[in-house]
């Protein structure tokens, strides 16, 4: 059945191989770990009933994953949760979920690599976070007994015509899946164009509107803001996740500083705090801020200051007057809106968030999301926000929550899922 992308595994190997051994030599693998990759897993040492597989890619699915974890570890208290990922900053965040039994690497798609990995997990149920397809996996977790899902499934516009193109490919795999829960309508159009059946297809919305953190109260967002060394009243800007041009033209710090100029020509107290994306792309945000502080150095007292912890900015978020979300005003398809509106911040992003087209279209309908086409609009946003009074401002953080409240339980339907899936394997 998997013939073909065994074929492309075999022909890509000359590839693929070197690239990793050069990935691992750089130190952008975990060379104590490599066996990880192969399959040579170390023993899952906790029995237990059910063995649920959690695979999330990187960091983003990890914690989308974090609810789902916390859902199936209260329906199954002695299950043992084994969780993969991909990426080496995957690991860092999934090592830390206190759900998961064993944290390892997924191995990669080669027939023996996926053999030996399954021995040792020996999974009753998989559930792939988003949209994750490796067709031997699949096929042989299957033909193991195994019931399968992808759970919030996602095909972005980037993601979507690679797998149009490559589906008559991958469809052991496709075929391996019991059930699609996708997050939205769109993706569930978009699984069923590459020749899923309907009847394996649900809408369950988005994990990630369950692992929200708590809004601050006032007196932490107080001593936060202090942390900071922000005066009393100054306003702030937080712009989360910038990214790199991803073409022609300048990176996307350099768009920000320059609506951060035109506001504080209006509000020269005005704060402004950048977290990169990637925080190695921390002096690039120093270039298009010149003389601003570094976070991780304590360089705090000042107009501008790079965010260049990790983990920080779910909080952080709570200490802006508005949010500017970033990878969207260059073409990277834009990151997530959610975690400012869970501090009760509105949130402004540019045009390209293909990647969040639902979402950010929940905020926009919402009013407490807006989409700018440049720096001068961006500007133009934030100035308009700054001069709300109290109770608009107050109206506002209100229902930014609201839609936050509204959207939940995706996960508890994941779980649902998961259940019926137990339930009915052999």
């Amino acid at each position: 059945m998997n013939l073909v992308w065994n074929l492309i595994l075999l022909l890509g190997a000359p590839v693929l191989l070197p690239w990793l051994w050069h990935r691992r030599r750089v130190g952008k693998e975990d060379a104590a770990r490599w066996g990880e990759r192969w399959g040579r897993w170390p023993a899952v040492e906790r029995e237990g009933s059910p063995r649920i597989w959690v695979h999330a890619v990187s960091v983003g699915e990890t914690m989308a994953a974090a609810a789902l974890l916390r859902g199936l570890r209260a329906r199954w208290p002695d299950a043992v949760l084994i969780l993969t990922t991909i990426t080496p900053t995957g690991q860092q965040v999934a090592a830390a979920r206190p759900e998961a039994d064993a944290v390892r690497y997924f191995p990669l798609d080669y027939p023996g690599s996926v053999a030996r990995a399954l021995d040792v997990a020996r999974p009753d149920l998989v559930l792939l976070m988003e949209g994750e397809i490796w067709p031997n996996f699949l096929t042989t977790a299957r033909r193991r007994g195994a019931r399968v899902a992808v759970v919030n499934g996602r095909l972005s516009d980037r993601k979507f015509p690679a797998w149009k193109r490559i589906a008559p490919v991958i469809r052991g795999g496709l075929h391996a899946v019991d059930r699609f829960a996708m997050q939205s309508d769109e993706d569930a159009a978009r699984i069923r164009a590459l020749g899923v059946d309907p009847d394996r297809i649900q809408v369950t919305g988005n994990t990630k509107f369950d692992e929200i953190a708590r809004p601050l109260a006032p007196a932490e967002r107080d001593s936060l803001r202090a942390s900071f060394g922000i005066p009393s009243g100054a306003p702030v800007l937080v712009c989360g996740s910038t990214r790199e041009a991803g073409g022609d033209g300048p990176d996307e710090e350099f768009l920000v500083a320059q609506a951060a100029a035109k506001v504080r020509a209006v509000h020269p107290e005005l704060r402004v705090v950048v977290a990169p994306r990637h925080l190695e792309r921390a002096g690039i945000v120093a270039d298009a801020f010149p003389g601003a502080g570094r976070r991780s150095q304590g360089e705090h007292a000042r107009p501008d200051c790079i965010l260049d912890t990790f983990g920080e900015l779910a909080s952080v978020y709570s200490i802006a007057d508005i949010a500017y979300v970033g990878g969207s005003l260059v073409p990277w398809g834009g990151q997530s809106v959610f975690q400012p509106l869970a501090q009760g911040v509105p949130a402004v992003f540019g045009p390209h968030m293909n990647n969040q087209r639902d979402i950010a279209a929940l905020a926009v309908a919402a009013g407490v999301g807006t989409e700018v086409p440049d720096p001068d609009a961006l500007a133009a946003e934030i100035l308009r926000v700054l001069a709300l009074d109290t109770d608009e401002r107050e109206n506002l953080a209100r229902r930014c929550r609201d839609l936050i409240d509204r959207n939940q339980g995706a996960a508890t339907r994941c779980v649902a899922l998961a259940e019926e899936l137990l339930g009915s394997r052999a």
